[in-house]
Order: structure tokens, then sequence, then C-alpha cells
């Protein structure tokens, strides 16, 4: 069990999600997707705001200006924080209705990538889009169970994109980005968890939550793992580096499918947690668009 834990979040989220690390405000951001709900904390002020939306929406990005950017169920859209308007900028997977959007981050020059799935988690009908700022799309990948998993390691050429329905996690080439499912993967879990959400050091380790598994998990570049973290509820969903020295862990959970007595066994399914570990991590990355 970890030693230090700092609840975020104010309340139990059905299914909190991709957390962001604002450095300019000092600020923690996350959505709770069946909740159509956007969150954020501000670690100075310990003040929260929040936004409910008219749809799920899976991650949440700071931009160029005061508005956020939103990876809703059927596309990309700004979100206007004061009067809590949306404005379109694409949309996704229009021909699959039944898909939605999931994890989502932006790479170092700004552009968003969106992996999709099928909202029933019943076939692999997911795909992987790059969304320019310009609203401009193109897709990467497709036949994805349940797109997990966006990180980039820039020194060794590499992407990590993860399928949690397959239990892998595969290292792309990039910036020269080819489709190597193929091949064999940089992790597979073990049976009865999936790999979620994750994110990379400055040592190139990639910490990724294992759904079902009550743990985080650091991996080497070789894929060894170095470092497994138990957490006080089974299942994390997603983790951010951030916090004014950088390494602080915040750690996203859902309480769905879970049993009352369950949730009284486990109070912290389903918040926000923050963790301090040894190592620095990546910053996240602002949306390019304003």
């Amino acid at each position: 069990m970890i030693e230090a834990i700092q609840k975020v979040s104010k309340q139990r989220h059905l299914l909190a999600e991709g957390p962001f690390w604002s450095k300019p405000d000092q600020s923690l951001y996350w959505v709770d997707i069946p909740a159509c709900q956007v969150w954020s904390w501000s670690q100075e002020t310990g003040e929260y705001n929040s936004w409910t939306l008219a749809k799920k929406v899976s991650a949440v990005f700071t931009t160029q200006s005061d508005r956020l950017a939103v990876t809703l169920a059927d596309g990309v859209a700004y979100l206007d924080k004061e009067t809590g308007e949306l404005e379109y900028l694409c949309l996704l997977d229009e021909d699959i209705p039944t898909n939605r959007s999931n994890d989502a981050k932006c790479d170092l020059d700004g552009n968003l990538w969106v992996g999709t799935m099928d909202d029933a988690e019943e076939c692999s009908s997911g795909r992987l889009w790059k969304v320019y700022p310009t609203g401009k799309t193109e897709k990467q990948l497709d036949g994805i169970g349940i797109s997990n998993t966006l990180a980039w390691d820039l020194e060794r050429g590499r992407f990590y994109f993860g399928d949690s329905m397959q239990g892998k996690i595969h290292a792309f080439p990039f910036p020269a980005f080819e489709d190597i499912r193929a091949q064999k993967e940089f992790i597979k879990t073990p049976e009865g968890m999936g790999p979620d959400g994750s994110a990379i050091d400055v040592e190139g380790c990639l910490w990724n939550a294992q759904w079902d598994g009550s743990r985080i998990v650091r991996y080497s570049p070789e894929g060894e793992e170095l470092q497994v973290i138990d957490l006080p509820f089974a299942k994390p969903t997603s983790c951010a580096f951030g916090g004014p020295t950088g390494n602080t862990l915040f750690i996203t959970s859902a309480s769905v499918d879970m049993s009352e007595t369950e949730l009284n066994q486990t109070p912290l399914a389903g918040h926000v947690i923050a963790i301090d570990v040894a190592v620095k991590g990546a910053p996240s990355q602002a949306f390019s668009g304003v």
C-alpha cells in the first residue's frame, strides 16, 4: 500500500478519466465519461470547477486561449469555461454512431490524437485519429477494441498506443508512423486485467494504469517491470505527471460495476488521487487550437 495518498476529487465518480496537468495555472483537469462532466482543481487555491455537457466526454485539454478542448462521444469541440457552450471543431466516426471517443492526448506539436471504441465494448470498431488545430482529421488505425494509452518517447522514436480489449500496448515508430500491430507487443498485461491510460517519465519509462489490476506499473523502455504501485481500488483508469516539481502522479479511477459492499470496502474507488514518486514526468501537452 502507498504510504501517502492525497484525495484530489471532491466526489466519487463513475468513470474518472483523462487527467491533464496544466502547468501555467497549476491545475488538474479530468472527466467523468458517463456523467458527461469535466472537472478542474487548483492545487494553489483548492478551488473546484465543473461543467456538465450534453454528451459523454472522454478527455480535456487546455488551449492557446481560455477555452478548453474536449473529446466528445462524436467529435472534438471547444468548451467555453465561462458559459459552458460548445463549439465543434470536427466530427469523428460519423459512419459508426455506436462508437465514442476514449483516450486522447496531444503530441509535442499540439496535434490531438484521439482513440475511439464501441461504446458497448462488444466489437473492435474503434479507430485512431489525428486531429489538427485546423479541424483536419487523418485516420491512423482501425479495427481497435478499446483505445487506450497514448504516449510519446521522441528520444527513441516511439509512440505508445494500446488496445485494452487485446491486453496489449505496442511501441509504434514515430514520427514515421505505421501499423505494427502484427509484430510483438511492447507489453501484455496479465490475464484478468487490461492496460488503460499511461504517462511517460523523463527517463523514457512508461507508467500504465491497469484496469481490474489495482495497480500502476512502471515499464523500462525495454518493457521490463521496474516498479509496481499497489492502489486502494481495483479500477485505475489513467495517470498524469504534474505538481510544482513534476514528480506528483495523479491517478484517476472508476467505481462502475461495483457492488455496495465493494464500494464501502474501497472508499477511494472512483476518486482522483495524487502520490509523489521518485522521478519527474513529462508534462501534459496542450492543444494548439484556439
